[in-house]
C-alpha cells in the first residue's frame, strides 16, 4: 500500500494505492496545525498498515535535505521539525516530502490540463498561493511570494472576513485584474505554453475579467492559454502518486 498526502493550509487529501495504476480511495479533511496531533492522527490511522513508501506535500518551504520545512506561513507549528524522520517512524517505511503546489502541478502534468503542454505554470489560490513550473512533465522552479496579497488569508485580514463572505462584485472583479497582471509577469519570466489555476479562491473571482485583462496587460500577440483545474482539490494526490512512481525509478 503507497500513502499519497497533500497538506494544505485549511485541508489534507490522503490517497491510497494499492499499486500505480489507480487511486483506490481518497479522503478529505481539515488540516491539523498542531504538529504532535498531526503526528498522531497518521499514528492511529496507519501504523498498523503495511505502507510500502508515502509522499507528503506540504505548503512552504524544504531545507536542502528535504526533511524539515524553514518557511511555513500557512503552519507556523511544523517548521524547523525533522518532518520526514518523524513520519518514517510511526509509517515505517520511507517517506518523500515535497512542496505541495509542486506535487499538484506534478498532477496536472500527468492527469489534468497539463497533460498537453510541455511547460505550463500551475498556480493554486486558496488560504496561501502557491505555484511551481512544470517542464516536460517534471517540477522546475517554485515561487509563492504573491500570497502576501492574494491569498485567502491576506484577504481576511484586509477585509475583517472570510473570502467566501465577501459579495461585493467589485471586489472580485479588482482582484481579476490584480490577477491577471500578476500572471503576465509569471508568462514573461517562464514562457509557459499554459496556466493552470486551482484553489477555493477561483470560483469568488470574476473569469470574464481576468481573461480579458490578461489579454490587454499582455505585450505580445502570443499569448499563454489560461485554463481552470479539472483536478481540484484531488490534484496534489495524483502528483504525489507519480512522486513516488519517479523515486522508485532512480532509485
Amino acid at each position: 500500500m503507497y500513502i499519497l498526502v497533500n497538506v494544505g493550509a485549511t485541508k489534507t487529501k490522503i490517497g491510497l494505492s494499492k499499486n500505480f495504476e489507480k487511486i483506490d480511495k481518497i479522503e478529505i479533511l481539515n488540516t491539523l496545525h498542531n504538529y504532535i496531533d498531526f503526528l498522531k492522527f497518521f499514528k492511529n490511522k496507519f501504523s498498523s498498515l503495511k505502507i510500502k513508501l508515502a509522499s507528503f506535500g506540504l505548503p512552504g518551504v524544504f531545507n536542502q535535505s528535504k526533511n524539515k520545512l524553514i518557511y511555513a506561513p500557512n503552519l507556523k507549528d511544523f517548521e524547523n521539525k525533522n518532518i520526514k524522520r518523524d513520519l518514517e517512524k510511526i509509517l515505517k517505511c520511507q517517506v518523500l516530502l515535497e512542496n505541495d503546489s509542486a506535487l499538484e502541478g506534478l498532477g496536472e502534468a500527468y492527469f489534468g490540463k497539463g497533460k498537453r503542454f510541455h511547460i505550463f505554470a500551475y498556480i493554486t489560490l486558496g488560504t496561501g498561493v502557491g505555484g511551481v513550473k512544470i517542464v516536460n512533465w517534471e517540477i522546475d522552479k517554485k515561487f509563492f511570494e504573491f500570497e502576501n496579497i492574494f491569498s485567502g488569508r491576506a484577504i481576511e485580514k484586509i477585509f475583517n472576513k472570510k473570502p467566501e463572505e465577501i459579495k461585493d462584485k467589485s471586489i472580485w472583479s479588482f482582484y481579476s485584474e490584480v490577477l491577471s497582471a500578476f500572471l503576465v509577469n509569471v508568462s514573461l519570466f517562464w514562457s509557459p505554453e499554459a496556466i493552470i489555476l486551482n484553489g477555493s479562491l477561483i470560483q469568488s473571482l470574476n473569469k470574464k475579467i481576468l481573461l480579458n485583462s490578461f489579454k490587454k496587460f499582455f505585450p505580445f500577440n502570443l499569448k499563454p492559454k489560461i485554463t481552470f483545474s479539472n483536478l481540484k482539490e484531488k490534484a496534489g494526490i495524483y502528483g504525489a502518486l507519480i512522486y513516488i512512481k519517479k523515486n522508485l525509478k532512480y532509485n
